[in-house]
């Protein structure tokens, strides 16, 4: 009972991101939360701002297209922080 007060007190005290259009839907804060949860665990969040902000617009744009559903819509932002990071690593060893 603790935990589930708890996580009721997380979701309602957190900030809910700048959303760039006037779309907005809790799923795609949710979404966004999912993927920079995992991003954070995974060691892949350390420049905290530039990936939430990659991940948002991944989200942003996947809503245009038409995505609703928060898992798909993390895995999309999941999917294009490690794409543009393994670039930027494959660009740093070439010098």
């Amino acid at each position: 009972m603790r935990l589930a007060i708890w996580a009721i007190q997380m979701v309602s005290e957190r900030v809910m991101y700048p959303w760039p259009t006037g779309d907005f839907d809790n799923v795609m804060d949710v979404a966004l939360d999912i993927a920079m949860n995992y991003l954070d665990l995974t060691g892949q969040a350390v420049m905290y701002e530039e990936v939430r902000s990659t991940a948002a617009m991944a989200i942003t744009d996947a809503w245009k297209i038409g995505v609703r559903h928060r898992i798909r819509l993390a895995h999309i932002a999941i999917k294009v922080v490690e794409h543009k990071q393994e670039s930027f690593l494959k660009y740093q060893e070439r010098g």
